[in-house]
């Protein structure tokens, strides 16, 4: 696979779940929920896991590998927590675990990200690098889902529309930069 086809490919998968979860109905069951986000974030994170790979093949791309190699790490085990534990929310002390260290691990993401992409905005020895403005909206997003989960997105149906939210402006953002690279 090429960079283009990855970024594409993710960037569908996102926007597709977002408008799932932003337009379906509520599930009944809590657990039904958390699963149903954990598919998506074990999915999501082996095409990240992808992107990260196919990025080491991408000389301006290169510098971004770290980044996206954690947020892939990041979203698999938030997957895998969430499918292996879908009543995770059922239990006072699991959930706060969960979201605790979601809200945590999501902020340390987005701030680390942000400033990572600032301080290599420039041109390196190896020749121009890409990524920037994408990598810097990835890592916006992450930190706005870390803090909104903190500050009051507390019951179900607002953490579903977060992450319908979060889904779909990550989704549009890799589906634009696949459409927009030059070089595949």
């Amino acid at each position: 696979m090429n960079l283009r086809s990855v970024l594409l490919v993710r960037g569908a998968l996102g926007v597709l779940f977002g408008l799932y979860v932003m337009i379906a109905p509520p599930v009944a069951q809590l657990g039904q929920q958390l699963g149903r986000n954990g598919y998506f974030s074990i999915v999501d994170g082996l095409i990240a896991l992808a992107l990260a790979f196919v990025l080491t093949r991408y000389a301006p791309g290169k510098w971004l590998f770290a980044l996206v190699l954690a947020d892939a790490l990041m979203r698999l085990v938030i997957g895998v927590v969430a499918f292996a534990y879908p009543n995770i929310e059922a239990r006072i002390v699991g959930a706060v675990a969960f979201f605790g260290t979601l809200i945590t691990v999501c902020i340390a993401l987005g701030v680390v990200g942000l400033i990572y992409v600032m301080m290599n905005r420039g041109a390196s020895p190896e020749g121009p690098r890409e990524g920037h403005m994408p990598a810097a909206i990835a890592s916006a997003c992450t930190l706005a889902f870390g803090i909104a989960l903190m500050f009051g997105f507390s019951t179900a149906d607002g953490r579903r529309t977060l992450i319908g939210i979060f889904a779909l402006a990550t989704g549009l953002t890799y589906l634009v930069t696949g459409l927009r690279l030059k070089r595949p």
